[in-house]
């Protein structure tokens, strides 16, 4: 069983890690002229790290440390750590209660308000940096909160897809990634985590490559997990995400390339995307040398879209470097769509389970089947990058509430356990691999419910049900 990670930001529910302040907003602006907030321009100069070096006269810089709901369950007692010169104040949810030498004592409210600071001075040769925030006592010595790494216990593979920020990624030198201690980690989780995390839990880590990435950011990224990664691991790679769907500026950029280099109009996109696998697979096996065996080559299709997996599969470089094909076997996603969400609204949750059966035990796991007889014809093991539930209003607007509540109250369901059960056993049963459920942790709103919980320590019947399949599939 894999597990998609939901992304670090500020509105996640998520606390993956000690610090409770690494899923802080970035800074933003006040000025006393005209009150207005901005997140952009004019912000003052920033380090490396992301940090201002100095503050504008008669403005405020704030960053919600913790914006999470989760921030009503946290002690009371906080505490804020920095390096550098300088003073933070506290607001909101938070309330100054002593300062400390290198430390604030601050109080977690527990209200309904973000848990947020201000930097009211930095020193611009030693500017206010490093910002931690931790239980009240001994600082934490594991880079993750425990709770977190319990939810990891058992999966074999951990899909970093958002915590690269994979989708529309800017990404292109080395310089341009992820990096330790860069505030409120606006280009993802820095790979000296993911790798850590991987190290920890035993788990397989499946990395997505920016799709305008260059071969030195490849070969580098390549080196660092061969260098770092525990030598029992393998590691899955694949080349950005959902390539062939036209949502994605990945997609556009494949295009535009297949454009450039003159192949065939018909499937362009997804010839220019198999080429480009081939290429970065290459260079990850020529880094791993006599260990390229732990590469483990990801080809992504739609599941629902067998010539879209045959065209990928043609492509160049294909048979000598692919190992899985892997699709997203996603179930529910037509009732919310275009043509029946307005209809949908009006079913009741009975008649909303009666359907999902229905397409569980017919196209679903049709579709499943037709992905897993494509595998075994090119000699592929068949991986499901995500999965799950997808009732979300693909529409896109918000004024549908009758939908949005029939949808999150099925994810609610105990119904849906047993769903989930049948779902991940026809996945069995087709001859499907590693499952890559979508995904750890979210709060439910009119952009769907994606997460097998939706916050801490509040159970789900998806999370309950996962957990059992697990335990099925690992006791044989």
């Amino acid at each position: 069983m894999g597990l998609n990670l939901t992304g670090i930001s500020y509105a996640s529910t998520e606390q993956a890690f000690s610090n409770l302040a690494a899923n802080a907003s970035r800074w933003r602006l006040q000025k006393d002229s005209d009150k207005q907030w901005t997140w952009d321009n004019p912000l003052p100069p920033l380090t490396d790290d992301l940090y201002p070096k100095v503050v504008p006269p008669k403005s405020m810089l704030e960053s919600f440390l913790i914006f999470t709901p989760y921030r009503t369950n946290l002690p009371v007692a906080l505490s804020v750590y920095h390096d550098g010169k300088g003073k933070l104040g506290y607001l909101s949810g938070a309330e100054l209660e002593a300062r400390m030498p290198g430390y604030d004592n601050v109080r977690n409210l527990r209200n309904d308000a973000p848990f947020s600071c201000i930097l009211l001075e930095t020193d611009p040769n030693d500017p206010v940096r490093n910002i931690r925030v931790y239980e009240r006592g001994e600082q934490p010595k594991g880079t993750f909160r425990d709770a977190f790494l319990k939810r990891m216990s058992g999966m074999s593979t951990l899909r970093f897809m958002d915590w690269m920020n994979t989708n529309n990624s800017e990404v292109q030198k080395w310089d341009d990634r992820a990096k330790v201690g860069q505030f409120s980690q606006p280009r993802g989780v820095a790979l000296e985590h993911m790798v850590e995390l991987c190290n920890i839990t035993k788990a397989d880590p499946w990395f997505n490559i920016p799709h305008k990435a260059d071969d030195d950011y490849v070969r580098r990224f390549a080196q660092q997990v061969k260098d770092t990664l525990d030598p029992k691991l393998n590691v899955n790679v694949e080349y950005s995400n959902e390539v062939w769907n036209p949502l994605f500026d990945q997609a556009r950029y494949a295009d535009e390339q297949g454009a450039r280099l003159g192949l065939p109009e018909g499937g362009r996109s997804l010839l220019y995307y198999a080429k480009r696998t081939s290429e970065i697979l290459a260079i990850w096996e020529d880094v791993f040398g006599a260990d390229k065996d732990r590469v483990i080559g990801i080809y992504a299709s739609m599941a629902a879209g067998n010539w879209v997996s045959e065209t990928i599969l043609s492509g160049e470089g294909v048979k000598e470097h692919a190992d899985v094909l892997a699709v997203a076997p996603y179930f529910g996603g037509s009732i919310g769509s275009r043509d029946r969400a307005a209809e949908a609204a009006n079913l009741t949750l009975d008649k909303l389970f009666a359907e999902l059966e229905r397409e569980i035990g017919d196209e679903n796991r049709k579709a499943m089947q037709t992905q897993a007889d494509i595998a075994a014809k090119n000699g592929l093991k068949l991986f499901a990058y995500e999965g799950g539930q997808h009732l979300v209003d693909t529409r896109g607007i918000d004024d549908n509430n009758a939908l949005t509540n029939l949808f999150m109250a099925a994810n609610r369901d105990e119904r849906m356990g047993p769903l989930y059960v049948k779902y991940l056993q026809n996945w069995a049963d087709v001859g499907g691999d590693t499952f890559g459920l979508f995904s750890s942790m979210s709060t439910p709103s009119q952009w769907g419910s994606w997460g097998l919980l939706e916050k801490e320590g509040a159970p789900n019947p998806k999370w309950t049900a996962v957990q059992e399949v697990m335990q099925r599939w690992t006791s044989g």
